[in-house]
């Protein structure tokens, strides 16, 4: 049974979203999820997708590009967008692409 059933991907869920918001029921967006907590949860988890992702893509960039480029790309966006905290966003990964 199990074999039958596709994988599938954030792409997948997006999509779903969207028709669901724009087409089909809008109270996801309008009232959201029953518990704050939930929605904490969430957003939680998308940004761990996201981080991921744009690290997976610039580490790419290094090998194609040049580490050194990558670095000096990152650093002059983290000069122009100063940074709350360097535990998350692109402070938080730069380590990561200096080390690659």
């Amino acid at each position: 049974m199990r074999s039958q059933v596709r994988a599938f991907t954030m792409f997948d869920y997006l999509y779903r979203l969207r028709i669901k918001a724009n087409y089909i029921d809008d109270e996801l967006f309008s009232q959201g999820p029953e518990k704050d907590s939930d929605a904490e949860e969430f957003t939680t988890r998308m940004q761990s997708i996201v981080a991921a992702t744009l690290l997976v893509h610039e580490l790419r960039l290094g090998k194609l590009l040049g580490p050194r480029w990558v670095l000096n790309q990152a650093d002059g966006w983290l000069q122009r967008n100063a940074a709350r905290s360097t535990a998350h966003g692109l402070a938080a990964r730069r380590q990561l692409l200096a080390n690659a």
